[in-house]
């Protein structure tokens, strides 16, 4: 099994990379599943859902908590098995978002705390991730498009922070999506995993 985690800022293009993936894992022949976090289909997925309508209601650990907890009932209900999973969302969004959220002071100390968190309730690191970058300007027109955006989608601060924390992060693929097509996008998303699988 080959975890693979696609990550970036909401508008980023995770979605559609996700699937191009999954498309292309499964023409390879191999055992593909594609998951995405939170899974609003369950209960704490729903809560999850209503908080990011205003998620100042609840500071940057206590929020971090409900995704953990959301991704590891996720798997437990439905657990890894694959040959290759792909998550799109995975431990290192809920880092990066919660430590950007977080008093300036405090951002480290939540990123480590977050991920250390996602570690103890026993959800697997991913073996590979991907990191899609694009800029404000691009995220603006691509979300502009869509009918609500939740807390986190309007505050552009927040984005930004976001956005430089992933780029930042260790052990990521950074993918620049800005000025190419999905299909290309892909392609190298593609090329570096077939480099990567055992």
């Amino acid at each position: 099994m080959f975890l693979v985690a696609i990550e970036g800022v909401d508008g980023a293009g995770k979605t559609t990379q996700a699937e191009l993936l999954r498309a292309g894992v499964a023409a390879a022949g191999l055992g593909v599943k594609l998951r995405s976090f939170p899974a609003y289909d369950s209960f704490i997925g729903r809560e999850i859902r209503q908080m990011l309508r205003d998620p100042r209601q609840l500071d940057a650990r206590s929020a971090a908590l409900w995704f953990a907890t959301d991704r590891r009932q996720a798997l437990e209900h439905d657990p890894l098995g694959a040959d290759v999973e792909i998550c799109n969302r995975y431990t290192l969004s809920n880092a990066v978002y919660q430590s950007a959220r977080a008093p300036e002071a405090e951002r480290e100390a939540v990123f480590d705390w977050v991920l250390e968190l996602e570690q103890e309730l026993g959800i697997p690191a991913p073996d590979l991730t991907f990191v899609l970058d694009v800029t404000p300007a691009l995220v603006a027109e691509r979300t502009r498009a869509r009918a609500e955006l939740d807390a986190y989608e309007r505050q552009a601060d927040l984005q930004n922070r976001v956005r430089a924390r992933y780029v930042a992060a260790d052990d990521v693929v950074v993918i620049a999506c800005d000025g190419r097509t999905p299909d290309a996008i892909g392609a190298d998303v593609l090329a570096e995993l077939r480099r990567q699988v055992p």
